[in-house]
């Protein structure tokens, strides 16, 4: 889990979402679903983000739902995947690979 944590994280980073901390992650393949605990800067309390998704067949991750723990966070989130799209790349190489795995 350690692996899809840090990529997370760099995705969040890379987006200039650095002000967000991924804390956990977990991931049910069977159940196409993914649940993080993520820490906001400004926040005390852990956000809680889950969320089902696909894999598609050109090596991309689609978000099909996606709720926060807090619903401003949702609807947030909502706008944003509508601007920036409900589907990431995976990686390419042996990482993309065993990202691949676990899903």
């Amino acid at each position: 889990m350690s692996l899809l944590l840090s990529l997370l994280q760099a995705k969040l980073n890379s987006s200039g979402f650095d002000w967000i901390k991924v804390e956990n992650v977990q991931l049910s393949p069977a159940l196409k679903s993914l649940t993080a605990d993520l820490k906001l800067a400004g926040e005390n309390e852990l956000i809680r983000f889950s969320a089902t998704y696909a894999v598609t067949s050109d090596n991309h991750i689609h978000l099909d739902s996606l709720v926060a723990s807090r619903q401003w966070l949702t609807e947030v989130a909502e706008l944003v995947l509508a601007k920036t799209g409900r589907s990431f790349a995976l990686p390419e190489g042996i990482k993309g690979k065993l990202v691949r795995l676990f899903l």
